[in-house]
């Protein structure tokens, strides 16, 4: 196991510290950023392949 440091000489404690509401954010956002990139593919994709088929039943229907 690892040495612990003694918390009572530096009179601080690691839960004290809290880091601001953007740290907070950006590591938020980069533990997911595969998963929102992919999301948003996906999104893409599917928005793509109905208007795709959108256009061809109005090509259909018009002709």
């Amino acid at each position: 196991m690892q040495d612990k440091p003694d918390l009572t000489q530096t009179g601080t404690t690691h839960a004290s510290i809290q880091p601001s509401r953007t740290q907070r954010v950006l590591h938020w956002f980069r533990r997911r950023r595969k998963t929102i990139t992919f999301q948003i593919v996906r999104g893409v994709s599917y928005g793509v392949g109905a208007g795709g088929v959108s256009v061809i039943v109005w090509w259909i229907e018009n002709h």
